[in-house]
């Protein structure tokens, strides 16, 4: 996530002047989706949010999606069922 997520995020380079492939994967990852958020606070008055709010929220919601499974995994393997 990191080495994908910092150099698409476009925290030092705005979007327009990313390559291709770093400005097409950026905006879906949490790293530019917090950047642009960010910046929509800071310099839009808060407009033009809800994609990045959707795209930190999608992720967040994976997290917990994985962290139940892992968790109902090892609750299972502790009691000796496969």
């Amino acid at each position: 996530m990191v080495i994908l997520g910092n150099p698409s995020a476009g925290g030092a380079l705005p979007p327009p002047l990313l390559p291709p492939f770093w400005k097409a994967i950026g905006p879906a990852l949490p790293p530019g989706a917090g950047t642009w958020a960010a910046r929509s606070i800071a310099y839009f008055e808060g407009n033009d949010m809800t994609a990045s709010l959707l795209v930190l929220s999608a992720w967040a919601a994976g997290g917990v999606v994985v962290t139940l499974l892992a968790s109902a995994l090892r609750a299972r393997r502790a009691q000796g069922t496969p």
